[in-house]
């Protein structure tokens, strides 16, 4: 499944659906790194409708996180569906990526 994005000014919505495999998380990061040349001051990854995630989609959601961070921008993830909380919370970074008015789920 493609990922959707939705733009608004500098805010970029990008809603990740099913498993995110080491392909889906390449296409994430294209994506990402699409959104951040074009100017996006703030990235939300919307995972809502995301079923799994490998370590490979961590890593470029931490890496594209602090990259953003350190520009004053934002990257977070938003909406996650409870198996992604899951994975997230397992992995020590549900405190850190996920947008703080999702966290108490």
């Amino acid at each position: 499944m493609p990922i959707t994005k939705i733009t608004k000014g500098d805010n970029w919505e990008l809603m990740v659906p099913g498993r995110i495999d080491g392909a889906m998380a390449n296409q994430l990061e294209v994506e990402v790194l699409a959104a951040i040349k074009a100017g996006a001051k703030e990235i939300f990854l919307n995972l809502s409708q995301a079923e799994w995630m490998c370590s490979a989609a961590i890593r470029v959601m931490l890496q594209y996180y602090r990259q953003m961070k350190s520009q004053g921008k934002v990257l977070l993830v938003t909406r996650p569906s409870a198996a992604i909380l899951e994975i997230l919370e397992m992995t020590g970074f549900k405190d850190l990526i996920v947008e703080s008015s999702q966290r108490t789920r």
